[in-house]
């Protein structure tokens, strides 16, 4: 019994590491990851946002964050969550809704990570 426990907490302790990770993979096969979601910029460099937060690539190629998750709306502005792990949707009428309300994507927000081959 005690051992199915610690397997369901190792289970679940996974999946939320999971959750709050993200890793990009370049055309050579190095893998680059941070604690937000990651994006590869239109020259290749890795970048990540901060834990709970997302990256999207703008429509010139540059990678955006935002503290939440970003969307790229109908008019290619980035709009990002003001909320950590805050989701950024289109709704059925195409607005654009973010938890929170939603705020234009930043570079700032963003890290660069680099690509390796050991992970």
């Amino acid at each position: 019994m005690k051992h199915r426990i610690i397997v369901c907490f190792v289970v679940v302790l996974a999946a939320v590491t999971q959750v709050y990770a993200d890793c990009v993979r370049n055309e050579y096969g190095n893998i680059a990851c941070g604690k937000g979601q990651c994006k590869s910029n239109q020259y290749g460099k890795a970048f990540c946002a901060k834990e709970g937060g997302g990256a999207i690539n703008s429509i010139y190629g540059s990678v955006l964050c935002g503290v939440g998750y970003c969307i790229l709306d109908d008019n290619d502005h980035v709009l990002c969550s003001k909320v950590q792990g805050g989701e950024a949707k289109i709704d059925d009428n195409g607005k654009v809704t973010c938890t929170g309300g939603c705020v234009a994507g930043n570079k700032s927000l963003c890290e660069e990570v680099h690509f390796s081959k050991d992970y």
